[in-house]
Order: C-alpha cells, then sequence, then structure tokens
C-alpha cells in the first residue's frame, strides 16, 4: 500500500483531530467541570449549558471517543506496514521515538507555560510537582498513577504500549501476524480478568497494575481492529475469518472482561470501527478531486498530530483565564483555536518534519554502513 496516496485514512485522521479538539471545548469543557478543572488543579465552573449542548447531546453518539476510535484504528491498520519497513524491534521503536516524542516534548512543554502563566497572573504556586511532569514526557504517567493534567495523554500512553508489544510479537515470527497478536491479546484479557475478580476490592499495587492492565488491553482489542481490516484489504486473511476475528474482538471490547464505558462511548467506537471498515475496504482507493477542500484536508491531516496533542492544556488554560477576566469562555476557546492550528503548522514544519527526515537518514546510513 501506498501510504501517502491513500486518501481515506489522510481524511479520517484529519477529522479525528477536528472531532476530538471540538468535543474538549465545547462540550466536554461544559459537561464534565470538575474534571476539566481538575487538569488544572484549580476550582470548577459551572456554567449555563450553551443552545446546541442538550440538542448534541440527545444524539447516542460521542463525537470526542469518535475520533478517538479512528485514531486508534488508524495506528492498528498501520502497524504492520511500519513493521515491515523496519528489520529489527530496535529500529522500528527508534523510528517511533523520533516520529512521536520530539513534537510531543515541544508540545506539552508549551503547554506547561501556559499553566505557569495562569498561576503566575493569579499569584499562585505552579500545581504539579517535577516527579508528575517527568512522567509525562517518558509516557509514564498511568504506569506510576499520577493525577492527569492533560486530557489527551491516556490514548498516547496506551498506542505507545501497543507498538512496543506488537513490535515483541513480530519480533518472534511475522507468518500469521495478525492471527497470533489477535489471539495473545484475547488470552491475557481473559487471564487479566481472572485476576481482577480473584483481587476485586483490594487496595494494593499490585491490582492497581491489573486495572491498568485491563484498560490496556481493552483497547488493544480496538487497535487490533485496524490490524485485522487491513490483513483482509491485503489478503492476508480471508474474508470468514476476518469476520471471526472482528466479531471476536468486538464481543469481547463490549463484554464484562471490561468495565463496559456508557452507551454513547460505546455506540461511538462501534461506529467507529464500522464506518472505518467501510470506508478503507470500499473507498480506501478513492481519491478527492484537487480543489481547496482536498488541500484544507490534507493540511488538517498534516498537523494532526500536534493539533490532537497541543491541545487541551492551551485550550483550557485560556478558556478558564477569560472567565476570571469577566469574559466568555468562548472568547478563549477561539483564540485556542487560533493558536493551536498556528503552533501545529510550526510543529510540523520545524520538528516533525524535521525528524523524520533525520530519521531517514539514520537508516540510510545504517543501511549503507551494516
Amino acid at each position: 500500500m501506498n501510504k501517502e496516496s491513500y486518501d481515506t485514512l489522510d481524511i479520517l485522521r484529519g477529522f479525528s483531530a477536528l472531532f476530538v479538539i471540538v468535543y474538549h471545548y465545547y462540550v466536554y469543557f461544559f459537561t464534565q467541570p470538575e474534571i476539566s478543572a481538575n487538569l488544572l488543579e484549580i476550582e470548577p465552573i459551572y456554567l449555563p449549558d450553551p443552545f446546541y449542548l442538550q440538542p448534541l447531546l440527545s444524539i447516542p453518539i460521542d463525537i470526542g471517543h469518535l475520533g478517538v476510535a479512528f485514531f486508534f484504528l488508524i495506528s492498528g491498520f498501520l502497524i504492520q506496514p511500519s513493521l515491515e519497513r523496519y528489520s529489527s524491534l530496535k529500529t522500528f521503536l527508534i523510528h517511533k521515538i523520533f516520529r512521536l516524542w520530539p513534537s510531543y516534548v515541544f508540545c506539552f512543554s508549551l503547554g506547561l507555560v501556559f499553566v505557569a502563566l495562569f498561576y503566575f497572573f493569579k499569584n499562585d504556586p505552579f500545581p504539579y510537582s517535577f516527579g508528575q511532569i517527568l512522567s509525562y514526557f517518558f509516557w509514564v504517567r498511568d504506569i506510576f498513577n499520577y493525577p492527569m493534567i492533560d486530557g489527551a495523554i491516556w490514548t498516547l500512553e496506551l498506542q505507545i504500549k501497543f507498538y512496543i508489544f506488537a513490535a515483541i510479537v513480530w519480533s518472534f515470527g511475522k507468518k500469521n501476524f495478525t492471527e497470533k497478536i489477535c489471539y495473545l491479546v484475547l488470552f491475557l484479557s481473559v487471564a487479566v480478568y481472572g485476576l481482577y475478580l480473584f483481587g476485586k476490592g483490594e487496595e494494593s499495587s499490585w491490582f492497581y497494575f491489573v486495572v491498568l492492565a485491563r484498560k490496556t488491553l481493552k483497547y488493544f482489542l480496538l487497535i487490533l481492529l485496524g490490524t485485522c481490516i487491513y490483513s483482509y484489504y491485503k489478503k492476508e486473511l480471508s474474508g470468514v475469518k476476518t469476520l471471526f476475528l472482528c466479531s471476536l474482538l468486538v464481543i469481547c471490547f463490549i463484554s464484562p472482561l471490561f468495565s463496559s464505558p456508557s452507551y454513547p462511548k460505546t455506540v461511538s467506537y462501534l461506529l467507529g470501527f464500522f464506518s472505518f471498515a467501510y470506508l478503507a475496504l470500499y473507498h480506501g482507493k478513492s481519491k478527492l478531486k484537487e480543489g481547496i477542500l482536498r488541500k484544507t484536508i490534507k493540511w488538517v491531516s498534516s498537523i494532526s498530530y500536534p493539533l490532537y496533542i497541543g491541545h487541551v492544556l492551551p485550550g483550557y488554560t485560556l478558556m478558564f483565564f477569560m472567565f476570571d477576566q469577566g469574559i466568555s469562555v468562548f472568547w478563549g476557546s477561539f483564540m485556542a483555536l487560533f493558536y493551536v492550528f498556528l503552533m501545529s503548522y510550526f510543529v510540523h514544519e520545524k520538528i516533525e518534519l524535521v525528524f523524520i527526515k533525520l530519521n531517514k537518514k539514520m537508516s540510510i546510513k545504517k543501511i549503507e554502513n551494516p
């Protein structure tokens, strides 16, 4: 597959980032005021519902989690071609570090600057501990059970674990990769559920890791649905096997093996999977006509990673700051949108592309000088 010409993934990647941003700024901020405020460790504010909120909430679809579903499914779809591109576990992981970490560090650092300025104007001390910040920089926040700072980090933590897990499985043999990794995750899900039932009610550290493993494996199932679609697309799995594996993954995802998400979230994840499968299999090679729409979608897709990882802290900081100044939080969200798109363009051009080129140069040198 020529990834660069696969327009469906570009469309979904761009729209996914927009869905999540709109959800965080214009839905989640109002429906979850305590959690939104806890990110900045301030007192929550309770605002009247905007005119659009109740009609939107009456639809049993959560656009934020629909966007998250697409991100996970795209990651699963692209994991095998990504693994095939690199000769070893080490080179694959180095590639992922070069691809994800520099942009993340920059975006998260800018978010912390916004929080620091917010507290400076409030004449209050900076709210986060050094250990908490350090855990974010190295994607181990969930392992050390630190409080949430950035509402988007949990998905990246899961994806990083999946990349490592998939690379390990791949290193033990490439044949029937999709079937092996699916059955292994299903087996681990049942085993971890057994441990969860055995230790239910425990407050010890080992039980926390069981709960964390349970959450991790649950979203591995969602990511692996994308992997199954890729294998069917490449004719590595038959239609019957693909249907069987996808059915198993979906049934386990919504089963008592895991704590079931709310109804809108479940509907959003399932809608994300079925629409993704349809678009990938039946419209994967379709091309958008040249024009402003195509260029806009391509541009949003190209900056989707910094858009996703860099919007929560600056956006919420600006919204809370505007409220403190007696100004509508919507002005803060408008300012945040302007900042986030400008910042994402800069990060894409000056950090993402630079490190992608650097990684390619290093790969070429290794091939020339094995």
